[in-house]
């Protein structure tokens, strides 16, 4: 039995679920009429799983959210357009444990099996950033497979980091919106909207 036919088994049949694993769910739900379109969920569904199924791809994408920089009802376009251009390690938002403006992040992280790196105290200048770049930096040192690194902030700073990824021969993919830092989105492998 396929992985989609075990998750679809899991949920009790429900495809809404499937869409939220593969990013579509914004893509098939009409807000006029309130419903999801099933039978062409299915359709969709299926050409999705084989596609994914026709070449096994190494797990070698890792995707880096600096929560306080973006809204979380932008997850499922995030996941979207990871998976559209490689095979997802691990997903992580970065946030403070006790910011109120990212509690959100919480139960989208559970839905969508994002990890949080939740930090302690106060909040810092640049105490997310921080631990976002150390965290990229030990991964370019401790794990070679991952070859692509996607990461959501709206920052310059992390220009450094963006330059040493690409440095290192892997690809930097900066998911941004029409804010994001131009000298951000400059030194950049790829730039994808969200």
């Amino acid at each position: 039995m396929g992985d989609d036919a075990e998750l679809y088994i899991e949920t009790g049949g429900d495809p809404t679920i499937l869409l939220n694993w593969y990013g579509l769910e914004d893509e098939w739900y009409d807000d006029d009429d309130d419903y999801y379109d099933y039978e062409d969920i299915y359709d969709a569904l299926n050409d999705k799983k084989e596609s994914n199924h026709t070449v096994n791809r190494k797990k070698n994408t890792m995707v880096f959210i600096d929560a306080e920089s973006i809204s979380a009802e932008r997850c499922s376009r995030i996941i979207g357009q990871c998976k559209s251009v490689g095979e997802l390690f691990e997903v992580r938002y970065y946030a403070r444990q006790k910011d109120p403006s990212t509690l959100a992040w919480k139960e989208k992280a559970s839905s969508y099996g994002i990890k949080p790196i939740l930090m302690y105290g106060e909040a810092e200048h640049n105490k997310i950033d921080n631990k976002i770049i150390k965290d990229i930096r030990k991964i370019l040192t401790n794990n070679k497979s991952i070859d692509i690194f996607f990461f959501f902030s709206k920052d310059g700073d992390y220009s450094s980091i963006v330059k040493e990824i690409r440095e290192s021969k892997k690809r930097a993919v900066i998911l941004a919106t029409k804010d994001t830092s131009k000298k951000l989105k400059q030194v950049a492998s790829e730039v994808k909207g969200v």
